[in-house]
């Protein structure tokens, strides 16, 4: 997931996410790897690690952060509810919410067709910009690194993990515990 994530953030040229209906998990943290995202006013959009007992990778993480701020990143990863385009547009998760029926018509005058009037060169040299420049504050230590990987792997190593999985596949709600399998009060 992490190497399509880069290959769209990496594209040249400007990548445009049509969305419509459910855009949930890895789906919205490929929206957020485009460039802008039309959006139909019935779409709604979710992060959803939480709800499955599994931990989410910290670029990821920053991704969200980066895109809409802490606090609704926040919002969105501790709470894995579902919100509304028109929420998302609010957030500077998406750029326009268009009925369905105009979906393409919106998508082709707001947003290709002055792309194409444009210099290539130019909005290419702009994009890398922005993701060099989006980037400038998220240098992490290999110590603060080691951290967040002894966070992600006490969960994979813990009962809520398991529990989440067999939920999902069982198709219905889980039972957390809150229990890692090896307690470690030294790594909260």
């Amino acid at each position: 997931m992490e190497q399509l994530l880069r290959c769209v953030q990496e594209t040249p040229i400007p990548v445009i996410a049509c969305d419509s209906g459910s855009v949930w998990g890895g789906a919205c943290d490929l929206c957020l790897s485009c460039d802008m995202i039309v959006s139909t006013d019935d779409a709604t959009f979710a992060i959803t690690p939480a709800k499955i007992g599994i931990p989410y990778n910290a670029s990821g993480i920053m991704h969200f952060i980066n895109q809409l701020g802490i606090n609704k990143a926040r919002e969105m990863f501790f709470l894995a509810q579902p919100i509304t385009a028109d929420d998302a547009l609010n957030v500077g998760l998406i750029n326009r919410v268009t009925p369905p029926d105009e979906l393409d018509t919106v998508l082709e005058d707001h947003f290709l067709n002055p792309l194409r009037r444009n210099s290539i060169m130019s909005i290419s040299a702009i994009k890398r910009q922005f993701r060099i420049l989006s980037k400038a504050a998220t240098v992490l230590s290999s110590e603060n690194f080691e951290r967040i990987n002894a966070y992600r792997t006490r969960v994979y190593k813990g009962a809520d993990y398991l529990e989440g999985i067999r939920s999902f596949l069982e198709k219905r709600p889980p039972e957390y515990q809150g229990k890692a399998s090896d307690l470690d009060t030294n790594n909260k």
